[in-house]
């Protein structure tokens, strides 16, 4: 028996146009969850960023939370945790870690109500030891990450654990890829099942597991009709085999054994290759040693996130002003720390998009700001002031840097 975990990821940036995202609604999420309603067999594992379930909520998309919530409660879908505004969690305090996946979860039990800590997919699987141990002390069972994370030899019949008990899944990077680039049919996909099937009987093997796992983004949005093409077409002839079963990755642990042995995920993301692996880039489309925006960034960021120290330690409840320019700064910084910034300010290897990187660096400029006037008007701004002057510096440094860089891209294209 070979068992497919599939798991889908969907998200959207808190500063995503509303056209947009309709369109994405339009041509995949409600697409692909009709098609799950239609097929008995469908387990899927999904994680909906909660920053997207409000947007959805926003925008009058409701009825696509309704048919997600339809699917959970037929058992066709369960809903991991995550961090709600998709930040790499590596990267950022593990306060402000703790806090997005506390605020992700008010949205999760509030819209889905049976929802418990089960699975975790961290933002990009960005998984780091440190992620890894505080996931399972918050309580989840289990995290899926890349396979490139796997730090020994790769084994797709029994699970691994971290030190403190954490179920650790990684995901078929190369047949995800295959799926998310499309570069396999859904029969394809099926034969290589079937091939490893085959394979199992000859050599008298025990059941295996595949867990693959992609943006739902892919099916219909950036492939269009894919979720029709592909995923329908899939679950129909796997419908047809008895010796290949669909399982949620939460259900894995009742069909295949714990390693005794205790491992710890290697840093990565499963956008990281084995040659980052290598020069120990581990995070590399969000922190590159080599990108010049990326490094600006994180100035800007260390240095917020000491003034967010600051106002933590303020007593809001002396001055009204004081409470709200706090709840303001915290309101930016949560949003404003997501992915996107730096995964839009890739010029040699993937997106460039100077306005998409500025509306990130946007919302942690208005939350510095706010911070710094809280402590003026708490009438302790000179100690914030050296962070407020060092956000301000690398702030223009940073928009020279995607003034030039475009100027190269454009000179590339001559």
């Amino acid at each position: 028996m070979i068992y497919w975990a599939p798991l889908l990821h969907m998200y959207q940036p808190t500063f995503q146009d509303s056209r947009v995202l309709r369109q994405i609604d339009k041509e995949c999420y409600k697409p692909l969850l009709r098609m799950f309603e239609e097929h008995d067999n469908v387990k899927f594992s999904l994680n909906i960023n909660a920053v997207l379930i409000d947007m959805l909520y926003e925008f009058d998309l409701s009825d696509t939370i309704e048919i997600l919530q339809n699917l959970v409660s037929s058992n066709k879908i369960e809903i991991t945790g995550t961090a709600k505004f998709h930040p790499i969690l590596p990267l950022i305090p593990q306060k402000e870690s703790e806090r997005q996946i506390e605020i992700n979860e008010e949205i999760l039990k509030k819209e889905f109500k049976q929802w418990e800590r089960g699975g975790f997919f961290p933002p990009e699987m960005s998984i780091s030891s440190q992620v890894a141990k505080y996931i399972r002390e918050i309580g989840y069972k289990w995290v899926i990450i890349s396979g490139i994370a796997c730090p020994v030899n790769w084994a797709n019949d029994q699970i691994y654990t971290s030190p403190n008990g954490l179920l650790l899944f990684f995901r078929d990077d190369i047949l995800s890829n295959k799926i998310a680039f499309n570069n396999i049919t859904a029969k394809g996909f099926v034969e290589e099942i079937k091939g490893k099937v085959k394979e199992n009987k000859e050599k008298k093997q025990k059941d295996k597991f595949i867990i693959t796992g992609m943006d739902s983004e892919t099916f219909g949005h950036h492939i269009k009709k894919f979720e029709r093409v592909f995923l329908s077409k899939a679950l129909e002839l796997i419908n047809d085999q008895k010796e290949i079963k669909i399982e949620f990755i939460s259900n894995l642990s009742k069909f295949f054994p714990i390693n005794e042995e205790k491992i710890i995920p290697k840093d990565s993301s499963w956008s990281t290759t084995y040659d980052d692996m290598k020069a120990n880039i581990p995070y590399p489309l969000w922190d590159h040693p080599d990108n010049r925006v990326h490094t600006l960034y994180w100035k800007i960021v260390r240095s917020l996130n000491n003034l967010m120290n600051l106002i933590e330690n303020l007593d809001s409840t002396q001055d009204w002003e004081v409470e709200n320019y706090c709840n303001t700064a915290r309101w930016f910084y949560d949003r404003g720390i997501c992915s996107d910034s730096t995964w839009w300010a890739n010029l040699d290897r993937g997106p460039w998009s100077p306005n998409l990187i500025y509306k990130g660096i946007e919302l942690l400029m208005k939350s510095a700001l706010n911070a710094q006037l809280a402590l003026v008007h708490a009438n302790q701004s000179d100690i914030g002031e050296g962070y407020f002057d060092s956000i301000s510096f690398y702030h223009n440094l940073l928009l020279m840097e995607l003034y030039s860089n475009t100027k190269e891209l454009k000179r590339r294209k001559k």
